[in-house]
């Protein structure tokens, strides 16, 4: 590799050090560390969290546990905000485990995580994800945050996790807060998130890669360089995470995953803009 690519390389890594807050990165080039910034510091990763689902699935599924074809009726209190479509579809509607697997990943659909979560069990997903204990709903993150429920939040924070589960029981009775409530008037809650490390999430996207569902959605890269494109990206207020794996048409394998956390609203342009350009010096 000539230096002068290596220095494209390198100043599209020193990029994300003039983030405002706080940034962790990871290149990974098959098995070896290309580059890093804080991979082992838990931030907050926003829906990043679903590649822990997907691999708990997964494991049921060879397991024989579960099935990609079985039916799972939707439930009115498994429905959550956007992002994703069967917010707002009726309860009762009838959808295939692998249908919700693709859903949540390749549009990161909410509803579609909540109701894995709910079968797969959330004990289950608590083994990929040691910090987050109790692992969250998304229902739950929304309805726990919501402006109404400020003193619970409050208790949560200073809760332990038997007593964190019993205030997630409590507010799992009322309805689901206004979305417009998080449109206008985000709340940024670092620590009432889904927490990993960049590391952690590379991990779990190699276990997943495989499956075809990993690459219906191609995030950030030119899925027409690459010979196979897996991505999991997530977002909330002061929160961006993008981990993609990449297979080269030479043969050469990369996992890319970068967090950006802050107190203040955060930019997915310009992040996004640093982390193409990142991808861009790897083919």
């Amino acid at each position: 590799m000539d230096c002068k690519h290596q220095q494209t390389f390198e100043q599209a890594v020193a990029s994300f050090k003039a983030l405002d807050g706080k940034v962790s990165l990871l290149v990974m080039e098959g098995k070896n560390q290309r580059a890093g910034i804080q991979v082992d510091s838990p931030m907050a990763v926003g829906s990043a969290f679903k590649l822990a689902v997907l691999n708990t699935l997964k494991k049921q599924i060879a397991e024989g546990k579960i099935t990609w074809g079985k039916v799972v009726s939707l439930q009115a209190n498994q429905q959550s905000l956007p992002t994703g479509l069967l917010q707002n579809w009726s309860a009762g509607s009838l959808l295939t485990v692998q249908t919700l697997a693709s859903l949540m990943i390749s549009l990161s659909d909410n509803t579609a995580t909540d109701t894995l979560i709910d079968l797969i069990g959330r004990n289950e997903i608590e083994r990929f994800s040691l910090r987050n204990r109790p692992l969250l709903k998304t229902r739950e993150m929304f309805t726990l945050r919501s402006a109404k429920n400020a003193d619970l939040l409050k208790k949560y924070r200073l809760a332990n996790t038997s007593d964190r589960l019993q205030i997630l029981q409590e507010i799992s009775r009322q309805d689901l807060p206004d979305v417009m409530e998080f449109v206008t008037n985000p709340q940024i809650s670092l620590d009432v998130e889904w927490i990993f490390t960049v590391r952690e999430l590379c991990t779990l996207i190699e276990d997943v890669a495989d499956l075809p569902l990993m690459s219906f959605n191609a995030g950030i890269a030119d899925p027409t360089v690459w010979k196979k494109v897996a991505f999991k990206g997530g977002s909330d207020a002061g929160v961006l995470n993008f981990t993609t794996l990449l297979h080269s048409k030479n043969g050469k394998s990369y996992c890319i995953s970068a967090t950006w956390n802050n107190t203040k609203p955060v930019s997915e342009v310009q992040f996004a803009t640093l982390y193409k350009g990142l991808i861009d010096t790897l083919p």
